[in-house]
């Protein structure tokens, strides 16, 4: 669908026609910014997690678990997919949700309450495991979650980045990964 120099008439037209729900207590401002400037028109903002709007897919910058929870069981049962957007400081996780596909594990009652440290040991533990290269920064990001120059530097804008990437895949039909596997990005990537 996207073609060289830009998105396809089609892809636009997808786009502005797309309506999306950007909820959470996080950069929520900053990603409907983003994702405007790509062509979506019909954005909602908020940080309500009742009396949720319908729309074709969420953002939601995941913070606490009980609210997460609500939002994606809510639009996993409507039949709408969410990606989850987790800020690790020196960079950022993203997941998709499918309707489904598996619940995530950090909506679980054993998880913890913080939703950004059971993501990120999580995909700490995911990278070993499976020796995926160039994620050595997940193991340093636990220190940086809690700066707030760096979380609102760094982790917001590569949140944002990523989302708003994912969100077009999303529209555009192409195959993405989805829960339980994710996207991490940083600016750093390893350097040493």
């Amino acid at each position: 669908m996207e073609i060289l120099g830009g998105l396809s008439t089609d892809l636009k037209e997808k786009i502005a026609a797309t309506k999306v729900v950007v909820i959470g207590k996080e950069a929520t401002g900053l990603i409907a910014r983003a994702i405007r400037g790509m062509g979506f028109i019909d954005v909602t903002e908020t940080s309500e997690y009742l009396n949720l709007p319908i729309c074709d897919v969420v953002i939601c910058t995941c913070t606490e678990k009980e609210n997460c929870r609500t939002v994606i069981t809510y639009y996993y049962n409507a039949g709408v997919p969410v990606i989850c957007a987790f800020n690790f400081g020196i960079g950022a996780c993203v997941t998709i949700v499918r309707p489904g596909n598996s619940m995530p594990h950090f909506l679980d009652d054993k998880a913890e309450k913080d939703t950004i440290k059971s993501m990120l040991e999580y995909t700490d533990e995911y990278s070993k495991l499976c020796h995926i290269p160039n994620n050595r920064w997940v193991n340093d990001a636990m220190k940086y979650i809690c700066t707030p120059e760096v979380r609102t530097s760094i982790g917001e804008y590569t949140m944002t980045a990523v989302a708003a990437h994912l969100l077009i895949a999303t529209v555009a039909g192409n195959k993405v990964k989805t829960y339980p596997k994710f996207y991490l990005s940083t600016i750093a990537n390893d350097v040493d």
